[in-house]
């Protein structure tokens, strides 16, 4: 794995286990994994790769809800929005 620092790739990080519970990072690094997966999602949603949801009678389009530490991905149920999901994870 490697992580972009100013848009430039960093070498090869070697992932070895997780955090520790209470570790004071961890907030931070769940808020970045968070803000990009929901960047994915929407970047998927506007090229037409995941079929997001439509709800209410104006039919607004809804693919992912977070809230706190929760994350919801919600589309319709199709095969094409099996694989999408499998790509973004």
């Amino acid at each position: 794995m490697s992580v972009l620092v100013n848009g430039s790739p960093t070498e090869e990080i070697c992932i070895k286990r997780g955090l520790k519970q209470g570790d004071p990072l961890a907030p931070l690094l769940f808020l970045i994994v968070a803000k990009g997966l929901g960047a994915l999602m929407r970047k998927a949603v506007e090229r037409g790769r995941f079929h997001p949801f439509k709800v209410g009678h104006d039919g607004v389009p809804v693919s992912i809800l977070q809230y706190a530490d929760d994350t919801l991905c919600i589309g319709e149920a199709s095969v094409d929005n099996l694989w999408a999901l499998k790509a973004i994870l």
